[in-house]
């Protein structure tokens, strides 16, 4: 480094000399042509102009070298910066070279005792080995037999006490599967549903109704023209409640009515004319569609689902179809994985019951067009779908609209149920809730013979005390089945209803 400055400035004091030179050259020249020319009495100003000429001279060579000592200062405090910056370097990579030398010894040293224990151990194990075979020979010596004769001896004896206790272990076996039975089906169950972690939370829009408070009787005009011809364009149905200043669309068709409420939401917000909402429509249907194809091919993809387009469209429809306020789509894919868990703790296909558990409501993107039970129409599209029979199957007989032969339907009913009862899977509204008990209680307590009704488990069951002077023995079984029946038809209610009729008769007395 101190090289390289000397040169710098060596080569600033020659540039300062060059120029005083070159300055001198310049003023000698001007002397001669001066000198040809000019008068003698021009000779003063000549010499004049050669001291100006020296002085500037002179002092480009101060500052030359005034410029070289301040580079040589400069470039020393660089130098004496990175010495600094280098000692340090080295002290860090000294530290780190002592501390990988004090772990590689201390990892010598773990090695040789780890090596010194193997040895240990190895050399008990040889004496261990020694000391059994001394053992086993002198047990033959003692008991004058050897090893294979001896193992014959004992087989035999074991031959003999199993062949006696033959009976009683084969009615042992038998009474042991058939007591575990129901328990390990509950397992199984319980086990499915605690490994089921498909997500809960539903991000589907929910139809309610649009405040008409605060508008002038011409915005509200306005607004109710809109929202008509929403309707009309949706096939929906618009009611307007006057007392609370509402106006509500209602559609039985999932999409008409998810259209109708984003194109009600933006009539509202931007206060569209009636005109101005076929292109709207248009828009939204469009839009909307694009979505529906993107929410299939998603679960056709989480799923493990492949099959044709029209497969995607449907069960996209289905997360805009709700059932007592469960996502239809959300309950499908939790069937789904309910399904393939059980399917593999039974040791089936696991694949086909999960395709069965998706699949078994897709009858409801379509049963506002189409007549007849979801279950029914559902298995008739997956007909046309080309999906393999077994599936078809379980999902026409999943509401037992036929009767299940396979043990993939018995599955698909099972997974089923505990979706839709899982606790918060369906979202009841209080009234509604209650409207349910009371009306079960009255069509169990308008019997005759019925003392009183109580309904349990949220509706699910109803236990029914009768008068036992009234209701013999030989009417319960009957008054059970009349009143399961009257609630099948009267009632509309997610899953099923357990029936429960008790007759009891008590008799007291004192000894005195």
């Amino acid at each position: 480094m101190e090289v390289v400055l000397a040169i710098v400035a060596a080569a600033i004091l020659a540039g300062a000399l060059a120029v005083a030179a070159t300055g001198m050259r310049a003023a000698a020249a001007a002397r001669r042509r001066g000198a040809s020319t000019a008068a003698p009495g021009a000779a003063g100003g000549e010499r004049n102009a050669l001291s100006e000429v020296r002085a500037r001279a002179a002092e480009q060579v101060s500052q030359a070298r005034h410029a070289a000592l301040q580079a040589r200062e400069s470039a020393m405090d660089e130098l004496n910066a990175r010495r600094a910056e280098l000692d340090a370097s080295q002290a860090r990579l000294d530290h780190v070279e002592k501390v990988h030398r004090e772990r590689r010894t201390a990892v010598d040293e773990r090695r040789d005792a780890v090596t010194q224990q193997r040895a240990e151990i190895d050399a008990e194990r040889a004496a261990l080995d020694e000391e059994r075979a001394q053992t086993r020979h002198k047990l033959e010596e003692v008991a004058a037999l050897d090893r294979d004769a001896a193992a014959r001896t004992v087989l035999d004896r074991v031959e003999a006490e199993l062949a006696t206790d033959h009976p009683g272990r084969v009615t042992r076996t038998i009474q042991g599967r058939v007591g575990e039975l129901a328990p390990s089906a509950k397992e199984l169950i319980v086990h499915a549903i605690q490994r089921q972690d498909v997500s809960h939370i539903d991000s589907a829009p929910r139809t309610g109704p649009l405040a008409l408070e605060g508008l002038s009787d011409e915005s509200r005009q306005r607004l109710l023209d809109s929202l008509t011809a929403v309707a009309q364009g949706t096939s929906a149905e618009l009611g307007v409640d006057p007392e609370r200043q509402q106006a509500t669309l209602r559609s039985l068709d999932p999409i008409g009515r998810e259209i109708a409420r984003q194109a009600s939401l933006e009539v509202l917000e931007r206060r569209l004319r009636a005109e101005e909402v076929p292109p709207l429509l248009l828009q939204t249907r469009s839009a909307l569609n694009r979505k529906i194809t993107d929410l299939g091919e998603r679960a056709m993809w989480e799923m493990g689902i492949a099959g044709r387009p029209e497969l995607a469209e449907l069960l996209g429809t289905l997360h805009y179809r709700f059932s007592y306020g469960q996502n239809a789509l959300l309950h499908c894919e939790e069937t789904g994985y309910l399904c393939a868990v059980l399917a593999s703790e039974l040791r089936m296909d696991a694949t086909t019951a999960r395709h069965a558990g998706v699949l078994h409501d897709i009858g409801k993107a379509v049963d506002h067009d189409v007549e007849g039970s979801h279950a029914i129409i559902g298995g008739e599209l997956l007909t046309l779908l080309g999906t393999e029979s077994g599936i078809v199957h379980a999902v026409k007989a999943h509401h037992f609209d036929e009767e299940p032969s396979t043990d993939l339907a018995m599955l698909t009913i099972c997974a089923d149920a505990i979706s839709a009862s899982r606790p918060g899977a369906r979202r009841d509204t209080l009234t509604t809730y209650l409207q349910r008990l009371e009306q079960l209680q009255q069509i169990a307590t308008r019997h005759q013979g019925v003392e009183r009704a109580f309904p349990m488990q949220a509706g699910r069951e109803v236990r029914i005390s009768v008068k036992p002077e009234s209701v013999s023995d030989d009417r319960v079984p009957e008054l059970c089945a009349e009143i399961a029946r009257e609630i099948e038809s009267e009632m509309t209610y997610p899953g099923m209803i357990k029936v429960t009729v008790i007759r009891e008769i008590s008799a007291t007395a004192t000894a005195s």
